[in-house]
């Protein structure tokens, strides 16, 4: 890919996030601060979805994606890598491939580690790579589920995902907090899923490899965006 071609895949997508602002996030934020952005980020998703302002919601599901990405390239996360590594093309619960069950049973699935560890193993090569392809995954093991709650709720496990994010993070749990990050995604394009919309897109229309708000391609905002 060439440095300013649109983004396809996540690690595009990681990869512009921190060629436009790895230099103002190295020099404003420390990893608290980081964290703390995202978590004030998805407020503002919160805040969107619960007055149903599809229009603003979407905007900010971009700008949250932006500040998810930060956080996982603070800390050395290939998000392609978690993604796959807690979704291989199964629920990790229920290891179902469509549909899960898991918000209405629990179902008690023997040695489901393993059963894992094979299936990472076994699909190793036929992983999505594509953002919406990882879209469409999600919605193919969550849409059932997602149709069935409010739009807010939605919203509200997005948040609940980020403060148990950033609760491993401040115990140091770098592993667990990774997992964490996987779900948050999860969340991500089940919003995105729910608005209708390729989160590629959404996200494109905010950052076409520049800054949103000094629309430089290496952020240069002297005032913290």
């Amino acid at each position: 890919m060439e440095l300013l071609e649109r983004p396809r895949t996540v690690r595009e997508f990681q990869k512009m996030f921190q060629h436009i602002y790895h230099k103002t996030n190295k020099q404003h934020y420390t990893d608290s601060d980081l964290i703390r952005v995202l978590m004030e980020e998805i407020s503002l998703v919160m805040e969107s979805a619960r007055k149903d302002r599809r229009k603003e919601l979407l905007r900010q599901l971009a700008r949250t994606f932006s500040w998810f990405n930060a956080v996982a390239s603070r800390f050395d996360c290939d998000l392609q890598e978690i993604l796959w590594y807690k979704y291989p093309a199964v629920c990790p619960y229920c290891l179902l491939e469509k549909d899960c069950i898991c918000g209405t049973e629990h179902p008690k699935i023997p040695n489901k580690e393993e059963a894992l560890r094979r299936l990472r193993r076994d699909r190793r090569g036929h992983e999505p790579e594509i953002l919406h392809d990882h879209q469409l995954l999600h919605a193919k093991l969550y849409g059932w589920q997602n149709d069935r709650i409010l739009l807010i709720q939605t919203a509200a496990h997005l948040a609940e995902e980020a403060g148990e994010m950033s609760k491993e993070f401040r115990h140091k749990n770098i592993d667990q907090a990774k997992h964490e990050l996987a779900d948050i995604a999860s969340w991500i394009f089940a919003l995105a899923t729910r608005l209708e919309i390729n989160l590629e897109d959404a996200v494109w229309a905010i950052f076409p490899y520049e800054c949103e708000i000094c629309k430089e391609e290496s952020c240069r905002c002297e005032v913290v965006p």
